[in-house]
């Protein structure tokens, strides 16, 4: 059912779904037990007290209360007026009214119009929440994203959240979106002779309280085969237009981390090309070192080898053909040359 529920619901608020004024009722076994059963009344006139004042949420909750403990009077049936299942409205909001409020049946019926249609448009917005791709939110966080969907298209925030938890659990309020859904279904014997205790809810341009479905009702829904075939054939492909969505959302994150992963993968490519490059550099830096290192030993033995042959030049020196300088100056030199030999040794 909450499938069919917010199927429904999101039509409501894309306006895809026509939806009848009136609506079929069933008998509800178990109400919201906020009252016990209530007390017969006597039809009187209400006492003077303040009128005109908005309603407080303890009336609110009152009149939801009255809603899911009113039903239609099973002699009745379907011939059951809206005056009459108003007037059983005011009787047991009237009985249990403690606020000291004074309300008409007609400004009960108006502002249960009001509950009723907002109710449903926040509905409508948590149908909406709920087929979105999301993960790891709570329902908590459900209910906020709601109010704020609500609020961007009602262009008001929603304020009738203890109406709303009241009846999102109730059997009779989830019957309405159930026969919403059907609403086009050509009526069979079965379906027409159910629903003679509870009404379902009415959303017109009066606000309104609901009554059994009637005969002009059914030559409706009889007329409406045709377009309602339509509109489940509408409903059909857009639920796979929403799937579709979703796949694709999911695809799009694939591809989104895959190109992540790829980018990463580059990046350490990158880093490793860098690094190879690095090494090379740095042989060939050393490999340069090395050959400079020997060509200086070979450049260093060279020298050496030069100062030794002067060495032995100087040292091989026939002093006996000169005189005065150039004698002492050679043997200067040669007894140097001696003195540094010795001190290596």
């Amino acid at each position: 059912m909450e499938s069919h529920r917010d199927v429904t619901y999101t039509g409501l608020m894309n306006g895809d779904i026509e939806i009848d004024s009136q609506f079929l009722g069933t008998t509800q076994n178990t109400p919201m037990s906020v009252f016990d059963s209530p007390p017969q009344v006597e039809t009187t006139s209400s006492t003077k007290g303040k009128r005109g004042s908005n309603f407080s949420v303890e009336e609110d909750q009152l009149l939801v209360s009255a809603w899911l403990n009113t039903s239609v009077d099973a002699v009745q049936s379907n011939e059951q007026t809206q005056n009459t299942f108003r007037k059983k409205i005011w009787e047991f909001f009237t009985q249990h009214n403690t606020s000291g409020t004074t309300r008409t049946a007609i400004s009960l019926a108006n502002r249960w119009g009001t509950i009723n249609e907002k109710t449903n448009k926040f509905c409508g917005c948590m149908a909406k929440v709920n087929g979105r791709y999301q993960s790891g939110i709570t329902e908590q966080d459900k209910i906020t994203n709601e109010k704020a969907l609500y609020k961007e298209i009602v262009k008001k925030p929603f304020l009738l959240e203890h109406c709303w938890l009241m009846l999102k659990d109730q059997p009779k309020w989830a019957l309405i979106t159930e026969v919403r859904s059907r609403a086009s279904v050509p009526p069979t014997p079965e379906s027409t002779s159910i629903g003679l205790e509870d009404c379902g809810s009415r959303l017109g341009d009066t606000p309104n309280f609901e009554r059994p479905i009637g005969k002009k009702a059914e030559k409706a829904n009889r007329k409406n085969k045709a377009t309602g075939k339509d509109v489940g054939e509408f409903l059909t492909k857009k639920l796979k237009f929403i799937k579709e969505s979703q796949e694709h959302d999911k695809e799009s994150l694939r591809i989104k981390a895959e190109k992540l992963r790829l980018g990463e993968l580059r990046d350490n490519e990158k880093i490793l090309i860098e690094r190879e490059r690095l090494k090379i550099e740095k042989e060939s830096i050393e490999e340069k070192l090395k050959i400079e290192k020997e060509r200086i030993m070979i450049e260093r033995k060279k020298f050496d080898m030069q100062y030794m042959l002067e060495e032995e030049r100087i040292m091989m020196k026939d002093t006996s053909a000169l005189t005065g300088a150039q004698k002492t100056f050679y043997e200067q030199l040669q007894e140097e040359i001696m003195a540094r030999r010795s001190s290596r040794n």
